[in-house]
């Protein structure tokens, strides 16, 4: 009853707390969003003012730069009205304005007014000024400034009314300074118009080109009525000489509500002024003033509901954590005593976590594997490619299983069984697991069982042979003996040189060569017979050595070591001798450029199973025959199949395919294993590994009895084949 009474106490505390929150938080909202709406008037107001000003500085400039190239044409113009004065070029000075006028369009007129104030030349086609210009205000205006700048007259009509112009003139003076009259262009007002139109401007923008007296020379959009009109009474046009004049109410010029900038012409006595309706230019903050409000309003009510829902929501995530609380109990316990190996990885691939079973596997604990990837831990060198495809397909969301091999924390390889697949949630992946299996034991029983099942089969192929061996030998044999008796006979009676001499020579390879063919058959099919003692394994291999060294090619060296001492193997003589016999051919046909030989015998003491190339080698104590060439090597599906009987990759007729599975079963009869090593164009290297015996070996009785001859007996000869009895008689 306590604990509920103080639950239901701390609910009702924290419910109003969250509703005094929300109403401040409410308050905070609507004064940011009058803040907000303030300032935003005030950043439009002064963006739109640095706008107008940036492009009524451009605008001064541009009519500054039209005006020097006009007052250059002057100050030219003044010097060719020097030269007329003097009588030098009076009769060519006409041609000359038009030429310099005729370029630029802003210029109606150019002339030069002598300093009796009477028209000198004009480039206009048609003169319609009086003679006397000396009551002209630009005249008048450049004697009361006697320095050497331009000037710049006020708006007048022109004389043929065809709209306004403004002069600018420019004293013409002879070599000691002395006055002799004035060079005037008479510039198109309506060309500044023509200029502001082209220039794209914004809806509700003004453009007014002023003199300094404040008197207004052209305008646009607008019309002519106001050109001529004097403004000096405004604030703005009593300070011309500022860069940039700002005014955030009136227009001087139409009196609207706008923002207003002006900027001085450099070098000229004008001002240009550019005004924004104001009503236009807060229109966008208009807009964004109604949408914050309706911003403001719907997240306070938002804000109102949300902690309505919250208030509701707090008995129920009570009891959701309280169940949260139970499952995850549960699914920890779940997770721990899991029967195998589990590791859970993050979006980075790294250890959060693992059960017991794989610390028990492996080694590790937890905090020596958290923030650590799998590779470092557990992944062997040579495996850490296939690691990475794995995780590869994980992250592209697929379920991976397969059998590898891992290594603990002491490196002893196990065989395991894997498991991975990714945590997937409604937003994605948030991560992936891993399940390891120990297999190591059933990987060595499937190995035995493999060994076992390749046994068999050799027996099989064993007695198969036997039985096909046992029924062709006797008659096939005794067909070859006669072939064999005859032709040396026939051979051997022959006359040297001749041609029946060399296909009787032909004749009896053939036959020796089906003879040696049936033998190596009898022999495979008795492989595992014979009278098994213990015999010296480097005596045995010492003979046969002699026997190879003697049909050695030239080209070939053999490198013999014999590091087995007097160790013996149980075995027959006979096979030990066949073994180093068929492998030294077959390494001498190899190396058919030529190369190397080794022959090393050496004792091996295997402490543990080791898993060959072909066969299980369980631990013991062995004899280990390797047989190395430098040869043309072989491939590693040649490698599979060297061992399988009648399989060969020579010539048809160089070869039975008998030799390595006569070699084959021999070690397998013995108990023991063979190792393959080959690599194309690089030779290869057969180890041999027998059961090492502690018995001594037999010595071997010379035969010293004499043969037995007859004295004029007579022998009985027994024979079901009339072939060879004819030729034993």
């Amino acid at each position: 009853m306590l604990r509920a009474a103080h639950d239901t106490k701390a609910s009702i505390t924290i419910q109003g707390g969250l509703w005094l929150g929300g109403t401040v938080l409410i308050v905070a909202m609507v004064a940011f969003a009058a803040y907000d709406v303030a300032h935003r008037r005030e950043l439009v107001v002064e963006a739109t003012q640095r706008e107008v000003a940036g492009l009524a500085r451009t605008l001064a400039r541009q009519i500054a730069e039209v005006l020097r190239t006009v007052d250059v044409v002057l100050s030219d113009t003044a010097i060719d009205g020097a030269a007329a004065a003097s009588g030098d070029l009076r009769s060519s000075l006409r041609e000359r304005l038009r030429n310099r006028a005729h370029p630029i369009s802003l210029i109606h007129d150019l002339f030069v007014v002598g300093g009796d104030g009477r028209l000198v030349a004009s480039s206009a086609r048609v003169a319609v000024r009086t003679n006397s210009l000396v009551d002209q205000h630009y005249v008048i205006g450049l004697r009361r400034d006697a320095g050497s700048e331009a000037n710049i007259s006020d708006a007048f009509r022109r004389s043929d009314d065809s709209g306004w112009s403004i002069a600018l003139s420019r004293a013409v003076r002879g070599p000691s300074q002395a006055p002799l009259g004035v060079t005037v262009a008479e510039l198109d007002l309506n060309y500044f118009r023509e200029f502001f139109a082209g220039i794209r401007l914004a809806s509700g923008t003004v453009v007014d080109l002023l003199g300094r007296n404040g008197q207004l020379l052209a305008q646009y959009p607008g019309g002519n009525a106001d050109i001529g009109r004097g403004f000096a009474a405004n604030a703005l046009l009593h300070q011309p000489d500022r860069p940039t004049g700002l005014s955030p109410t009136v227009s001087p010029v139409d009196g609207r509500a706008e923002i207003y900038a002006t900027e001085a012409v450099p070098g000229f006595p004008l001002v240009v002024g550019i005004g924004v309706d104001e009503t236009l230019a807060l229109e966008p903050w208009r807009v964004q003033a109604v949408h914050s409000a309706v911003r403001a309003g719907l997240l306070c009510l938002a804000v109102a509901l949300l902690i309505a829902l919250v208030g509701r929501q707090l008995r129920r995530r009570e009891r959701t954590e309280e169940q949260l609380r139970v499952q995850t109990a549960l699914l920890d316990e779940l997770f721990d005593s899991a029967p195998e190996a589990i590791v859970m990885l993050g979006p980075d691939e790294r250890v959060t976590r693992i059960n017991r079973e794989f610390s028990r596997l492996f080694g590790f604990r937890a905090y020596e594997t958290h923030g650590r990837t799998p590779d470092d831990l557990i992944v062997p060198a040579e495996l850490k490619a296939e690691s990475r495809r794995l995780k590869q397909a994980i992250g592209q969301g697929r379920h991976v299983s397969r059998e590898t091999e891992r290594v603990d924390r002491a490196g002893i390889r196990r065989r395991v069984s894997l498991l991975g697949a990714p945590i997937m949630t409604a937003t994605g992946q948030i991560g992936s697991y891993e399940i390891y299996r120990d297999i190591t034991e059933r990987a060595l029983a499937e190995a035995e069982r493999e060994k076992l099942a390749l046994r068999l089969r050799q027996a099989e192929k064993l007695e198969v042979i036997g039985a096909m061996a046992g029924g062709i030998a006797h008659d096939f044999n005794n067909i070859l003996a006669a072939i064999l008796g005859y032709g040396d006979m026939a051979l051997s009676s022959a006359p040297e040189g001749g041609a029946l001499k060399r296909h009787l020579g032909q004749v009896v390879t053939a036959a020796h060569r089906a003879k040696a063919l049936v033998d190596q058959i009898l022999t495979y099919g008795r492989s595992a017979r014979g009278r098994p003692t213990a015999v010296n394994v480097s005596d045995t291999v010492l003979e046969a050595l002699e026997l190879v060294r003697a049909s050695l090619p030239f080209n070939i060296e053999i490198r013999p070591r014999l590091a087995a001492g007097k160790a013996t193997v149980i075995a027959d003589s006979t096979q030990v001798h066949q073994l180093v016999m068929n492998l030294c051919k077959n390494a001498i046909d190899a190396m058919r450029e030529g190369g190397t030989l080794s022959v090393v015998l050496d004792t091996l003491d295997n402490s543990a199973d080791r898993v060959l190339s072909h066969g299980l080698l369980p631990a013991g104590n062995y004899v280990r025959l390797s047989v190395q060439d430098t040869g043309s090597g072989m491939a590693p599906s040649i490698v599979q199949r060297i061992f399988e009987p009648f399989f060969t990759t020579k010539e048809p007729g160089m070869g039975t395919g008998l030799g390595l599975a006569l070699v084959h079963a021999i070690v397998t009869d013995l108990g023991g294993a063979i190792d393959v090593a080959s690599r194309l164009g690089e030779g290869s290297a057969f180890d041999l590994y027998m059961p090492r015996s502690a018995a001594a070996a037999m010595e071997r009785e010379e035969e010293k009895a004499p043969l037995i001859r007859g004295r004029g007996e007579c022998v009985l000869l027994v024979e079901d084949e009339e072939p060879l009895m004819l030729l034993t008689e």
